[in-house]
């Protein structure tokens, strides 16, 4: 065979030989392209399927959470758990479903937790207007009901009767799932009502309201316990010692003032100082040698100056028996004043 016959067919051996090797680095290329594919989606298929489970198990609680709120019942309540079920079985990717698990499962729990409050407000509201002195009430009057931490707090305080805040008690004892809650009721006509805000200013103007009211009480209290001034009518004792010394029996003691300041409370006394010294649950009446001490501070004595805020006539008679006493026994002398008003001192705590 010639030289140049036997060189053509060598070239055209490599030729063939390199389309071969392309071929089949083409085909390798091919398959594991294929292979990293097919991988790749069926890692996909499985998160899919892992968020699907996700989305199915939030479904079973929130079922779960109506039923143990009560509200499963309400077709507002079983719209958005159908709704939410059928987005979940319709979501086309894992991205789709995060979304609806955000969205239409949050806005699930919300419905229930919107339905469950109004049922609970529901039932206080038939709980108070079964109060007899809601349904004799005339006057326009807003009832806050505040309940934080399991301690129920209304205002105005002592409106309702006791055995209608027994049954409120019972309402959220039996719902431990209520958390904290604000209830506005208005009574006018016998009747009670919510008071549903629907503006910012609405909303703002109730709590000042709320505000309002709850300092109110907060003076009252401070009032009660001997913290803040008190004024009305009551009477003002006067307790000199014996015109005839005979010894100190005839000197008016510690001993004496606690008996007169005790008949006074057990009369209706609102408010009582003595010296000038207003008297609280924790104050102290004392001898120290021949000096009395009231709230650990010196008052003047001869006379000891008692004066107490309550209905007048009341105190008076409670006094008699305890003043006849000291008088008859010990010589001591009493004035009594009950004209107008007076006004007992706010507690001030020693420095």
């Amino acid at each position: 065979m010639p030289a140049q016959s036997k060189s053509r067919l060598y070239v055209k051996d490599k030729i063939q030989l390199i389309i071969l090797v392309i071929l089949i680095i083409n085909t390798v290329l091919i398959a594991f392209g294929y292979l990293l594919a097919a991988d790749r989606f069926s890692g996909e298929d499985s998160i899919l399927v892992y968020k699907q489970e996700l989305a199915r198990d939030l479904s079973d609680y929130n079922h779960r959470l109506a039923t143990d709120l009560g509200v499963y019942d309400l077709a507002s309540v079983r719209d958005a758990l159908a709704a939410y079920n059928y987005a979940v079985d319709f979501a086309v990717g894992s991205d789709e479903l995060i979304q609806v698990i955000l969205n239409q499962g949050r806005q699930a729990q919300e419905i229930i937790f919107e339905e469950a409050d109004a049922r609970l407000k529901e039932k206080v509201l038939i709980a108070v207007n079964n109060d007899s002195r809601v349904k004799e009430a005339v006057d326009k009057t807003h009832l806050f009901i505040r309940i934080a931490d399991g301690q129920i707090s209304i205002y105005p305080d002592q409106y309702l009767e006791s055995n209608t805040v027994q049954r409120i008690e019972n309402i959220f004892s039996m719902d431990l799932n209520h958390g904290n809650q604000n209830i506005d009721i208005e009574v006018a006509d016998g009747v009670a009502k919510l008071i549903m805000p629907k503006t910012v200013e609405e909303q703002m103007r109730f709590l000042n309201e709320d505000l309002n009211a709850m300092l109110l009480v907060l003076h009252e209290l401070r009032v009660k316990s001997g913290l803040a001034e008190m004024v009305g009518p009551g009477i003002t004792l006067s307790v000199f010692d014996a015109e005839e010394p005979q010894g100190s029996v005839s000197l008016a003691h510690d001993a004496d003032i606690r008996d007169i300041v005790n008949e006074l409370s057990s009369a209706g006394a609102r408010g009582i100082s003595v010296g000038d010294q207003r008297l609280t649950a924790t104050s102290s009446i004392r001898c120290s040698g021949p000096l009395i001490m009231v709230n650990y501070r010196q008052i003047l004595t001869n006379p000891v100056i008692i004066q107490a805020v309550g209905d007048p006539d009341l105190l008076i008679s409670g006094l008699n028996i305890i003043l006849y006493e000291l008088e008859t026994r010990r010589g001591l002398v009493f004035e009594i004043d009950h004209s107008g008003f007076i006004k007992l001192p706010a507690y001030v705590d020693i420095d």
